[in-house]
């Protein structure tokens, strides 16, 4: 890795800051994404656990609830207007691989189940939110609950036409 390790004093800019990127390794690069996406969600399951200490598990999910619909629907306008996405299906696929919801690299295990021109089901196997409170014995998040809302939100603002249906979601038990 070759980072300039030299700092002088003066105004940091985001043009400053991205050529020092864009110097780096590509795979330096990657890693500093990666890293600081699991930071995104160290903050996150932080987050929770303090607003539930405070104010209890119910308040502390309707506000997460909240926060993730209005993250979800900021994350996929911004990546459609960066990657000049498309309103399709495809497009959506997309914004599921490159926005917070599910980052595998931040623990998140998940898979495309099916693909088509009118519909994509996914599967979410693991999950850091829920790995990390099972861990600590906290309550695990009924995900069915919030999730729904925050892929709906995420679809919508992909094509407002899109309809989303969760058909299981962690904790509940899946029938077969």
């Amino acid at each position: 890795m070759s980072i300039n390790l030299e700092r002088r004093p003066g105004r940091v800019t985001w043009e400053s800051m991205k050529e020092e990127l864009m110097s780096l390794p590509k795979e330096t690069l990657a890693e500093m994404v990666s890293m600081w996406v699991r930071n995104y969600w160290t903050n996150q399951n932080y987050w929770m656990v303090c607003v539930e200490r405070e104010f209890g598990f119910d308040n502390a999910a309707k506000l997460d609830e909240e926060v993730w619909q209005s993250l979800a629907r900021a994350q996929a306008h911004r990546l459609k207007k960066l990657l000049g996405l498309g309103d399709d299906t495809k497009a959506l696929a997309t914004t599921l691989i490159f926005t917070a919801p599910q980052w595998v690299t931040a623990g998140f295990e998940w898979e495309f189940l099916e693909i088509t021109k009118n519909k994509i089901l996914m599967q979410v196997n693991k999950c850091p939110m829920g790995t990390y409170r099972d861990s600590q014995g906290l309550e695990l998040l009924p995900c069915k609950y919030g999730s729904d809302k925050l892929y709906r939100e995420l679809a919508k603002a992909i094509n407002p036409k899109f309809e989303v249906n969760c058909l299981h979601a962690h904790p509940e038990v899946k029938s077969i």
